[in-house]
């Protein structure tokens, strides 16, 4: 059997929008609760992986310094998030969730997996298991630098 090539400009151009609608129809159909895509981003991070230097976590998001301090602070209004002196270094400040930041993202996490649940479970069982057949090969596309 020969081997088929697939034109990678073709794949681009197909899958670039598919993921931006999916994403797009998954945070349109579930509970934001008014946060911006970097707030929510920033929060998850902190929620997931602990206390981050605000350096560090502008860094991430590709955003400046100035920028981060205000996403931290609008969090910290909405009581998500706080910021403490780096026991390290105390010139530089640690950014963490608090207790209902990391209750927040975990509700939203739950209602996206919802969301999608409900969805996969309308498709044929043959498109179920081209999705899951195909997650392998995402995740290691999010990993190609």
């Amino acid at each position: 059997m020969p081997t088929r090539y697939i034109k990678i400009d073709s794949l681009a151009r197909e899958l670039c929008p598919l993921v931006f609608r999916l994403y797009y129809v998954v945070r349109r159909e579930t509970p934001q609760h008014q946060l911006t895509l970097t707030q929510a981003s920033v929060l998850a991070t902190l929620a997931a992986d602990g206390a981050a230097r605000m350096s560090v976590l502008a860094e991430r998001e590709g955003v400046r310094l100035p920028s981060m301090t205000d996403v931290i602070t609008r969090l910290e209004r909405l009581g998500l998030a706080s910021r403490a002196p780096d026991p390290a270094d105390r010139r530089a400040v640690l950014a963490e969730a608090t207790e209902d930041g990391t209750r927040l993202i975990a509700e939203l996490v739950r209602a996206r997996e919802e969301f999608l649940g409900r969805r996969l479970a309308g498709l044929a069982a043959a498109d179920q298991a081209a999705i899951a057949a195909a997650l392998p090969a995402l995740r290691r596309l999010l990993a190609v630098s």
